[in-house]
């Protein structure tokens, strides 16, 4: 019935020809954020080594020949203060002593790679570590882009949201008067709110934008991230319009890398990008992803669906909601085909929590530091114990102890007051041992949280006979009739299939 849907909505058309599927790439925010202190960190720190580097391990890595093109420099580039000798005017200039052969070798060195040379804006005076940026100077700045060979470019708000309207806009025309093909991609959506029937798509589609970000950052847990799942889950019939070829919807970084996450859970976000039509840009360090986080970033089968041709935005069926203990999501292929992702978001037997409080990820402001409650997807837990006037007063071990008294929530994330280096606390039964709980409370499951997810091949307009093609395992598990049943899916995880009707051509690999 959801894929019947999809096929009735009218699709926005592209205003330009570029990003014909979702980008694939990597980009350096969620690992290496505004890092500047070469001297006490040169491998890590924003600067052209940096870039270089991980440009290499993209090439090296079989990366770049499986799909993932682009190395995307994110903010702090820039040079702040007075201007380096022998510039002029308000021309953005790299940083001279991190930057010291200039942005246009950084992008002759990734092009001479056959790599995409990546960079990041903002539509305010500042970026939004307090950068110099493009609020007013759009046409400038693009001319200065297209000269030193950009091919993506990042534009961020971090300003007045009463200028996005007209400074969105401008940078796109800018950008198509530069002379260079840029893939635009445009922060605006996510600075209007979390409600996406309210967004005006169409006129960033007029904009110029390729790809656009709608919802929070993406932080470096599984609360984070199953809480953009569930976002574009309630959304996606608002959504999936607007998702086509030239124009996606942006659910921010591949976290699959950069350990910070489970295997399962890597494997959860990289079958729902695939079948969310995302973009997959990776955010990990490509000089330590693990080898089986590398298996699942080069698996071709899934990189297959993420690009497919015909562009379709997959949905969550229409009898699940966000609050299913576990899931089916489908998208429609090119080839008539349909991907389907069984996801095992909380074990069965679960009764999710009615009243959940406000949606992830939410800050708050504790003692001497910020903190992400997340609380595994389900909500704020802090403000289902606590009133927001107790919450500044709270301490770190005080929020552990929160935690531990809900079994929902899985940890959270701290974060210093510049709002950098986050870090993950895990609620563990040993850090919930020592806040004098005898044991980590757990969601009612039966046996380990594994489930047995079936999926009805008449909800997806299938008949007859089906094969199944596991995504993960690339086999072909055989013909089936009426129905799969994907057996003991993990807890968190995802059973990824291709579907093919016996009577169509069948996906090979």
């Amino acid at each position: 019935k959801s894929l019947m849907l999809m096929a009735q909505v009218t699709v926005a058309v592209a205003r330009n020809s570029l990003a014909r599927t979702p980008p694939m790439g990597w980009m350096s925010w969620e690992i290496f954020r505004c890092d500047i202190d070469c001297s006490k960190d040169e491998a890590s720190c924003i600067s052209e080594w940096l870039y270089k580097n991980q440009t290499d391990a993209l090439v090296e890595g079989g990366y770049l020949e499986a799909g993932y093109e682009g190395i995307h420099i994110d903010d702090c580039w820039m040079h702040k203060g007075p201007r380096p000798a022998g510039t002029a005017g308000r021309e953005l200039v790299a940083d001279p002593e991190r930057f010291p052969s200039g942005m246009r070798s950084l992008g002759d060195y990734m092009h001479a790679r056959g790599v995409s040379f990546g960079l990041y804006t903002a539509e305010s005076p500042t970026t939004c570590a307090g950068y110099p940026a493009s609020s007013g100077h759009e046409m400038d700045d693009a001319s200065t882009f297209a000269a030193w060979g950009v091919d993506y470019l990042k534009v961020d708000g971090c300003g007045a949201p009463s200028y996005y309207e007209h400074g969105y806009e401008a940078m796109g025309a800018a950008l198509e008067a530069s002379g260079r093909d840029i893939v635009y991609s445009c922060s605006w959506p996510a600075y209007i709110g979390n409600n996406e029937s309210v967004k005006p798509f169409e006129k960033f589609i007029m904009d110029g934008c390729n790809l656009w970000r709608n919802y929070a950052d993406i932080q470096c847990n599984w609360g984070s991230l199953s809480s953009i799942i569930d976002h574009w889950g309630d959304y996606a019939t608002k959504l999936a319009p607007y998702a086509a070829p030239g124009h996606w919807h942006d659910m921010d970084m591949l976290l699959i890398g950069a350990n910070c996450i489970s295997e399962d859970e890597e494997r959860t976000q990289m079958a729902m990008w695939s079948i969310l039509a995302a973009p997959m840009i990776m955010g990990n360090d490509l000089r330590r992803v693990p080898a089986a986080s590398k298996a699942i970033l080069l698996n071709e089968a899934a990189i297959a669906i993420n690009q497919d041709t015909l562009g379709q935005m997959g949905l969550r069926l229409p009898s699940f909601t966000s609050k299913s203990a576990t899931q089916i999501w489908a998208r429609k292929l090119a080839n008539g085909d349909v991907a389907v992702a069984l996801y095992n978001k909380l074990g069965p037997g679960v009764i999710a929590e009615e009243g959940a409080g406000a949606p992830c990820p939410s800050w708050h402001q504790i003692r001497n530091a910020q903190l992400e409650a997340c609380g595994g997807g389900a909500g704020d837990f802090l403000l289902r114990q606590l009133a927001a006037t107790e919450i500044t007063n709270l301490s770190l071990a005080g929020a552990m102890e929160l935690c531990c008294r809900e079994s929902t929530c899985e940890g959270f994330t701290v974060a210093a007051h510049d709002g950098f280096a986050p870090v993950y606390q895990a609620a563990t039964l040993e850090s919930c041992s020592g806040h004098g709980q005898s044991s980590k409370g757990a969601p009612m499951r039966s046996g380990d949280g594994t489930a047995d997810i079936q999926v009805k091949f008449s909800d997806l307009n299938l008949f007859g006979d089906v094969l199944v093609y596991d995504i993960w395992t690339r086999t072909t598990l055989g013909s089936f009739r009426d129905s799969y049943t994907a057996k003991a899916v993990p807890l968190h995880g995802t059973a990824f299939l291709r579907l093919s009707s016996v009577a169509q051509p069948t996906f090979v690999v």
